[in-house]
């Protein structure tokens, strides 16, 4: 007959390290066992699996925490537009199995010109790029997009705008006022770049008649001021509600 202290919160905790004590092994297994479905699910929830076969297959999930797409460039389209082949980091579909993806990209906030179509083609194609995705339509993801060079990323819209190839996309208000916190900070990124452009002479804003140059860098000072005011202000308002 068991005594009273038997079914005492302490007596039961001693059984239970008795028998994993005398059950070293299947103790460990368990422990790996545990590890390995947490090492899973961290996985699965990162999204390092996720295969993208087109730009509806992005999670909203993937632009809200900002992740990084790793791909492969298939070819360079009309109007700068991207064609890439969804890489995951860790691809553990063989490929036989794998679905075929194909995702068209747009750098996002760039107006691209003939002369920045063709530095695409000749700098990226055939090789792996990382993509962030800003927004999606039906058939094409904005993205900021990142050649790696050397140890570090490199964002090609920005290179793109600061090399004086491209020039920043125009916007509308509505544009402007649905913009996210990421791509704000991309766009204001891109008309610093712009400025620098202008002022360097580089590319497209290579200008012989001074008085011109100035006014231009003017203007693009005065845009660059006030987009920023503009989005700080867009903030506020939508903080006090």
């Amino acid at each position: 007959m068991r005594g009273a202290d038997d079914d005492s919160p302490s007596s039961l905790l001693t059984r239970i390290t008795n028998f994993l004590d005398s059950n070293v092994r299947l103790t460990r297994n368990l422990l790996y066992g545990i590890g390995f479905i947490g090492f899973v699910v961290a996985v699965k929830n990162s999204g390092l699996t996720h295969i993208i076969t087109c730009a509806s297959d992005i999670p909203g999930s993937f632009i809200a925490r900002k992740v990084r797409v790793r791909g492969f460039v298939e070819a360079i389209g009309t109007r700068g537009i991207v064609h890439v082949q969804h890489r995951p980091v860790l691809n553990i579909v063989p490929i036989k199995w794998r679905p075929k993806s194909h995702v068209q990209l747009e750098l996002a906030l760039v107006d691209i010109s003939p002369p920045g179509s063709k530095w695409l083609q000749d700098n990226i194609s055939q090789k792996i790029i990382w993509f962030q995705p800003l927004s999606v339509s039906d058939s094409t993801v904005r993205a900021n997009i990142f050649l790696w060079k050397y140890i570090l990323p490199q964002s090609i819209n920005v290179m793109l705008v600061g090399k004086g190839i491209c020039k920043v996309k125009d916007l509308t208000l509505e544009q402007l006022t649905s913009m996210s916190l990421t791509e704000e900070k991309l766009l204001e990124q891109l008309l610093h770049q712009q400025m620098i452009a202008s002022e360097k002479e580089r590319g497209m804003w290579q200008i012989k008649d001074k008085e011109t140059k100035g006014s231009i860098i003017s203007s693009l000072k005065n845009s660059l001021a006030s987009i920023s005011h503009f989005c700080r202000k867009v903030k506020r308002k939508i903080t006090k509600k």
